[in-house]
């Protein structure tokens, strides 16, 4: 399975995956029509069908990952409280790194979600 987190340091995040599908999508499409020795009733319909399975695939992975997304939320949200109960028992200095870090996470996860509805 690809990993989209760190789309920053390898260039492949969400706007890329649904580029490359797009794109692939029009390159079967312009080689079906170059290749195709039908009629141009049956070549429309082998795009129509061609595209309709792009637009399924761009679906479903767009659905995956909304699962992933509402799954790392969750898994934040559990960690955010434990560090929470676990930053009671530290000192100022230390409590301070922590509530760092939770901002740090919650920035992220405030991305994420941006990033998500810009796929809607």
């Amino acid at each position: 399975m690809m990993n989209f987190e760190n789309d920053g340091d390898n260039g492949m995040g969400y706007s890329a995956l649904g580029i490359a599908l797009l794109a692939g999508a029009v390159a079967g499409a312009v080689t079906a029509l170059l290749f195709a020795p039908q009629t141009g009733d049956r070549t429309r319909e082998q795009l129509r069908q061609q595209a309709n399975r792009a637009w399924d695939r761009v679906v479903a992975s767009r659905e995956r990952i909304n699962e992933r997304v509402e799954e790392l939320l969750d898994t934040i949200a559990i960690y955010s409280e434990e560090l929470v109960q676990k930053g009671k028992e530290l000192s100022d200095k230390e409590r301070q790194r922590l509530n760092d870090g939770i901002a740090l996470a919650r920035g992220e996860l405030d991305r994420l979600r941006r990033r998500l509805s810009r796929l809607d």
